[in-house]
């Protein structure tokens, strides 16, 4: 892995969003739980595929 310094602003937006959407997902995934609540729990779901796909697509 390269380091910080020599990484360009897109890598680090790409991967804040990628942080932003792995905590979203764990926040819609607890709550849905926590509340019995499918939809909240299936939101989640597409959330942290949505992450995974981020990370495996866009590999700085």
């Amino acid at each position: 892995m390269s380091r910080p310094e020599g990484r360009l602003p897109s890598d680090h937006r790409v991967r804040r969003r990628s942080v932003a959407l792995f905590g979203g997902a764990f926040l819609a995934s607890s709550l849905g739980l926590a509340l019995d609540s499918l939809w909240l729990l299936g939101a989640g779901a597409w959330l942290l595929i949505t992450a995974a796909l981020l990370e495996l697509v866009y590999r700085p």
